[in-house]
């Protein structure tokens, strides 16, 4: 019974962003990226793939390293590609039924949460998109690096969000996301391969 009442607690903390509609892109410049505690451990690998098959429910995750080196630890990002979530190939044509594809994730920069994703230009169905979940709970929660975590990183923490671009030399767009702060979670759905962050 308690675990059902926490599991229907964690369910009712999911928030999504703000509605109101997307604010104009910004350049990297202008964007706050989440980044590692400096006591995080160290990721187990930086990047990993797998094949995404039409008909079959597939994921990847990339984890923390676990307490020696090589153990696995912590989840730090997990991508969801559902049976029906594949739609075209970055050349333009439609998979059919058993077709696959070879998915990479990658950790952009291993100080911060940006990934990118591979191959560039594969489409997902926007009715079943793909989802990308990222756990953040090892991130410096001194969002505005003061020195000290306190009511205004808690603020700050309520700004947090997906954020994609289509290429280093472009700026970023804010995604629609789920979050739950008490479990420092985040997540999105994906409909195509680009860069992505966590940010605000």
């Amino acid at each position: 019974m308690r675990k059902q009442l926490v599991a229907v607690m964690a369910t009712l903390a999911w928030a999504c962003t703000d509605s109101s509609g997307p604010p104009p892109p910004v350049p990297t410049s202008q964007l706050h990226f989440v980044v590692q505690d400096t006591l995080a451990p160290p990721l187990l690998a930086a990047a990993d793939s797998f094949y995404a098959k039409v008909g079959q429910d597939r994921q990847l995750e990339l984890f923390y390293q676990g307490a020696a080196p090589g153990d696995t630890g912590e989840t730090f990002l997990r991508f969801e590609v559902k049976g029906n979530s594949l739609l075209k190939r970055p050349n333009g044509t439609a998979f059919q039924a058993n077709d696959s594809i070879l998915i990479t994730v990658s950790v952009a920069d291993p100080t911060r949460f940006d990934f990118t994703f591979g191959p560039a230009g594969l489409q997902f169905n926007p009715a079943q998109p793909a989802k990308l979940h990222v756990e953040y709970n090892h991130s410096n929660h001194d969002f505005n690096e003061d020195g000290h975590v306190d009511g205004q990183d808690d603020a700050t923490e309520t700004k947090l969000n997906v954020w994609r671009r289509e290429a280093a030399d472009t700026v970023w767009t804010r995604m629609g996301t789920a979050k739950n702060e008490s479990l420092d979670e985040i997540e999105s759905q994906i409909i195509s391969f680009t860069q992505y962050a966590v940010a605000w």
